[in-house]
């Protein structure tokens, strides 16, 4: 089997992260090469930080997750709440996606919740023809392949729909998962318990490494049990933990033929 390149495209220093770190896992298991985009630097993300501040702690956070996977992480440098699919971050996206020549690239759903999300959805699939057009965007040669194209499992989403998709166990892999989300301290025990409203002073301090690692699991494994739950019937006998990608509707959408290449390892 010839190798595939993925590359997940979020609008956050932790999205793709949370949404996909366990397909991305499953491609270097492989050899494959994978790339994490994050399409703003996620400078609004904290309380009381500095946006300036907290730009380049989250950059860090990337480093860590980066080296952590064995993969690439291109954090652009659109401020939080920003990104809007303008020429010119359209162009910046091509540009990345064209050096690296993804097989799939996996994104938000149109439907998510934040704008940021929404819009990064958008521009990806803006960029997804015209990948694959000489002139558009000449200063990087064009794709001579056509790059398949998902949705994660929106970070929301209760109900499954019908659309074509694909899940995969990650039961043997979540404690590396759950290292990576561990990693974006910033957002895992400062930002997102604040704006959940959870109880601050639940989380345990940063010098109970075990104890923070307990925070996140008890918070995140309920979303990949339910994804697990919701697509029994296409995963192995007592997968306990899942994620799952579905298709979008652009040229080329994930489909049961080009699945079987793109996702080996759940056929």
């Amino acid at each position: 089997m010839s190798e595939k390149r993925l590359a997940l495209v979020g609008a956050h220093p932790d999205d793709c992260d949370i949404l996909g770190a366990g397909l991305a896992l499953r491609y270097r298991a492989l050899g494959w090469k994978v790339l994490f985009i994050s399409m703003a630097n996620g400078d609004c993300g904290h309380q009381s930080m500095t946006r300036a501040e907290l730009g380049a702690r989250r950059k860090a956070e990337t480093e860590a997750v980066a080296n952590l996977l064995d993969i690439d992480y291109v954090v652009m440098d659109t401020p939080d709440c920003d990104v809007m699919p303008t020429l010119e971050q359209r162009w910046n996206l091509m540009r990345v996606l064209r050096r690296f020549a993804p097989d799939l690239v996996v994104t938000h759903h149109t439907q998510d919740y934040h704008p940021d999300h929404r819009y990064t959805s958008q521009l990806v699939g803006d960029c997804s023809f015209l990948l694959k057009v000489p002139h558009c965007c000449p200063d990087v040669p064009a794709l001579r392949k056509n790059t398949v194209h998902a949705f994660f499992y929106a970070q929301r989403q209760s109900v499954r729909t019908d659309d074509f998709s694909v899940a995969i166990p990650i039961d043997d892999l979540w404690e590396t998962k759950l290292s990576a989300l561990c990693c974006h301290e910033s957002q895992m025990f400062e930002w997102l318990p604040w704006v959940d409203n959870k109880d601050m002073d639940a989380i345990p301090p940063a010098s109970d490494v075990a104890g923070r690692r307990a925070y996140v699991d008890a918070w995140r494994r309920p979303r990949f049990e339910n994804v697990a739950q919701q697509h029994r019937e296409m995963l192995p006998a007592g997968t306990q933990l899942a994620e799952a990608f579905y298709a979008a509707p652009f040229p080329t959408s994930l489909n049961a033929e080009n699945a079987r290449e793109l996702f080996p390892f759940a056929f």
